[in-house]
């Protein structure tokens, strides 16, 4: 099945405004909380129709799973709420003790690239 231009515009439009939203997040991320954490994949909320983000521990290689959330505004591109970043820092400690040998591995192998 083709899609007509006007739902590829809007599905274009659509994809923009993720990524809009995502690098709001990641930019949030980076400055306030650390360089192992990263957006995870933008998803409208259909209560609020504002943008709802996982935040993600990672590294090199290894995503060890969600740690906290973001809500972006749909209108206005901002963060309205996040996960408090004592509690971001708790969950990325416990996942970091459950992934462990992946963590090590993970950073092993961008080592050797």
């Amino acid at each position: 099945m083709m899609k007509s231009p006007t739902a590829a515009i809007a599905t274009n439009q659509l994809d923009i405004a993720k990524a809009q939203a995502r690098a709001r997040v990641n930019r949030f991320l980076l400055s306030a909380v650390g360089s192992q954490f990263a957006a995870g994949n933008a998803e409208i909320d259909r209560v609020t129709n504002d943008w709802k983000i996982p935040i993600l521990l990672v590294t090199p290689g290894f995503v060890a799973g969600q740690v906290g959330e973001a809500c972006v505004s749909w209108h206005t591109h901002e963060i309205i709420s996040h996960t408090l970043v004592e509690q971001i820092y708790a969950e990325a400690e416990t996942l970091k003790q459950r992934y462990d040998a992946e963590i090590q591995a993970a950073f092993l192998q961008a080592g050797n690239r």
